[in-house]
């Protein structure tokens, strides 16, 4: 009897090995997707909204724009636009904004605006700037959307709930 229950006990005995396996691949999996997924977002402090409306339901694909203290305009960790390199040339905006219109948005149309047809992009840019950045840079990357080889007429201006450098810097 005894050596019927020892070769059970040795027949039920499972391998971990595999389900450990799988365990590490999946955490690797996670990390690399949350790395990812925040990877468009600069460590900028925004400002305060006291009121407005959650973006609950924002589109899959969105480009954001970030907009530092200093004016410049990054875009995947890339440059875009800085004052201090580019002045009054805002050809690096409108390459940007003509590389997104190619290949990022999905929902555009063609418009008869004045006279010339123009691929007119109903998809929304996310801009993100500085709670400190002057709005005049703002002004400049809404005025590059607002030219007809661009187009994009949606802009959304993220907000932040909670006040970051108070949390930051408490008195």
């Amino acid at each position: 009897m005894s050596n019927l229950k020892d070769e059970a006990e040795r027949e039920a005995e499972m391998d971990m090995t595999p389900m450990i396996d799988c365990v590490f691949l999946l955490m690797i999996f996670f990390v690399l997707v949350i790395d990812l997924s925040q990877r468009d977002l600069e460590d900028l402090i925004l400002p305060v909204a006291k009121y407005a409306v959650p973006d609950e339901n924002p589109p899959d694909v969105r480009p954001i724009v970030n907009i530092a203290q200093d004016g410049r305009m990054v875009y995947k960790q890339n440059t875009w636009y800085d004052p201090a390199r580019d002045g009054d040339n805002t050809e690096g905006i409108r390459r940007l904004l003509i590389e997104w219109k190619g290949t990022v948005v999905k929902d555009k149309d063609v418009e008869n605006l004045g006279g010339r047809q123009v691929t007119v992009v109903n998809d929304p840019v996310l801009i993100r700037a500085d709670k400190w950045t002057e709005w005049h840079y703002v002004g400049v990357f809404m005025t590059a959307c607002s030219q007809p080889e661009a187009a994009f007429w949606k802009l959304e201006l993220a907000l932040s709930e909670d006040d970051k450098e108070r949390k930051l810097y408490p008195n």
